[in-house]
């Protein structure tokens, strides 16, 4: 198992955790860091090592995996001189898994460019229950050179993996998957408050919409 590359993971919240522990499973060696010491423990029993700051993470890590809520947390682990950036080695792979703003994203692989590392954005959809199954739809932006080095290991935490462009490409992709997602639930709750006004049976109704037109992953969950 020695030839798979060294994994740091970054953010073991609701997705990561799950995800960091899938990649173990795999036969990956996963070294996280997170805020929360319990996050950090869990990890531990399921096999990773946890690191004591983001620096002791990504020291030696071949691929460096990111999983925090949103941009201004991307940027906190990204930059300065505890970050990703000023510590990881030159030639990682930084593979972000974020939500956050396709901008963000051009400026991380623009900066990480100056130093040697290389950068995807690779937002999720799926949920924690995708995360935990491991069947996350997965949509990346940046090079396919380093896009096709990701493909094994994103393979561990996902079933449909698309390189959907240049960097930012996937967080654009990842803002319409919100739209669709967003629209979805508001026409999926007005339907069953019209519904249950209607005296029909819910249960029944919801069953035969969803095996039509209507059908889809809201309704069903």
């Amino acid at each position: 198992m020695s030839n798979l590359p060294t994994i740091a993971w970054i953010g073991l919240g609701i997705m990561g955790s799950p995800m960091s522990e899938n990649l173990i499973k795999a036969g990956y060696s996963v070294t996280g860091f997170t805020l929360e010491r319990d996050k950090l423990d869990r990890l531990a029993a399921a096999g990773g090592t946890a690191a004591g700051s983001i620096a002791e993470a990504v020291r030696d890590a071949d691929v460096i995996v990111t999983m925090v809520p949103a941009s201004p947390q991307v940027e906190a682990i990204a930059y300065g001189e505890n970050g990703i950036l000023a510590n990881a080695r030159s030639g990682a792979l930084l593979i972000d898994m974020s939500s956050i703003t396709p901008q963000t994203s051009v400026d991380l692989a623009k900066n990480a460019a100056e130093k040697g590392i290389r950068v995807l954005d690779a937002p999720v959809s799926g949920g924690e229950a995708g995360a935990i199954e491991a069947v996350l739809s997965i949509m990346v932006g940046g090079e396919q050179a380093d896009f096709d080095e990701a493909k094994p290991l994103l393979d561990a935490l996902g079933k449909t993996i698309v390189l959907c462009g240049p960097h930012g490409s996937g967080q654009t992709v990842k803002a319409a998957n919100q739209l669709i997602v967003a629209v979805n639930i508001q026409a999926c709750a007005e339907a069953v408050v019209f519904l249950e006004k209607s005296g029909v049976d819910l249960a029944a109704a919801l069953d035969v919409l969803n095996g039509g037109l209507a059908g889809s992953t809201v309704l069903t969950r």
